[in-house]
């Protein structure tokens, strides 16, 4: 339930970064009272606040309208807060109007109470105000039906990635020697089809083949972790990936912001069982 108390609070801890870039050219705007202010007129506004939502609890629909808000106001300046810290504190430029993708995150965030979930969007806007252009519309689709538990799946699925990009078919398959490690991240096929329903993994397994006419080892990454390959065969040294389901555009901006948790039984796994044709592993 929304009271006067959130919104209070979400200005008060606001206050402290309130001369930062983002506040003063874009939430003061939309709040319409300059947030810095609030420390010298802090008790007055509490007042202010705690009367006018007294009021609105007996004004039918309109009270109504009233308290939702001040939601939406509490939840816009506690992601802006967030924000701030990402934020570039010397770019001072505002956002252009036509800038879509920065407005409607913008208004989304005022929907949004989860914390984890805040702090995506707050890293997101941030990201956007530096170097607009950074994100895509497609990218603020997915935010608008992404929760917190979709969000958790996702980073939890980012754990398995290779290059930061792409997972093998083949774990999917449920090899044993994968079962335990699958079921403690709570993962399955149906994990996937979620992610890929939201846009954030590609629908269709993929492929990917490189040629490799220097004859080089090649290697993949793995959370910062690297296995090093070198090739056998004599005469083909073209590289051909395991199948696996990629990133989408959409999920290679939102991962860039999680923290997926590096699995040390996984990647003793991929030193195994990640296998290129006419490739070792080059432990050297």
């Amino acid at each position: 339930m929304t009271d006067p108390i959130s919104l209070t609070t979400a200005i008060e801890n606001a206050s402290k970064v309130a001369n930062t870039p983002l506040f003063t050219t874009v939430i003061d705007k939309l709040t319409g009272f300059q947030i810095s202010q609030w420390a010298a007129e802090g008790e007055v506004r509490k007042k202010q606040i705690h009367d006018e939502y007294q009021k609105a609890k007996e004004s039918g629909i309109v009270g109504m309208q009233y308290i939702e808000n001040l939601r939406h106001t509490a939840n816009l300046i506690d992601t802006a807060t967030k924000s701030a810290k990402y934020i570039d504190q010397n770019k001072l430029t505002d956002i252009k109007i036509d800038n879509d993708f920065f407005w409607n995150t913008i208004e989304h965030a005022k929907t949004i109470s989860n914390e984890d979930v805040q702090e995506l969007i707050a890293k997101i806007i941030a990201g956007e105000y530096n170097q607009p252009g950074t994100y895509s519309m497609s990218t603020l689709q997915t935010l608008k039906m992404l929760g917190k538990e979709d969000l958790e799946l996702f980073e939890r699925m980012c754990s398995l990635c290779i290059d930061d990009d792409h997972i093998p078919i083949k774990i999917f398959s449920l090899p044993k020697s994968l079962m335990t490690l699958l079921n403690s991240l709570r993962i399955d096929f149906g994990s996937m089809q979620t992610l890929q329903n939201l846009g954030l993994f590609l629908p269709n397994e993929m492929s990917r083949n490189f040629e490799n006419a220097n004859k080089e080892d090649f290697n993949i990454n793995y959370l910062g972790k690297v296995i090093y390959f070198k090739p056998t065969h004599e005469t083909n040294f073209n590289i051909q990936l395991p199948s696996h389901f990629g990133l989408s555009n959409t999920g290679m901006q939102i991962r860039q912001h999680l923290k997926p948790k590096f699995v040390e039984e996984y990647y003793s796994w991929l030193k195994t069982n990640y296998i290129i044709p006419n490739y070792i592993l080059n432990e050297d």
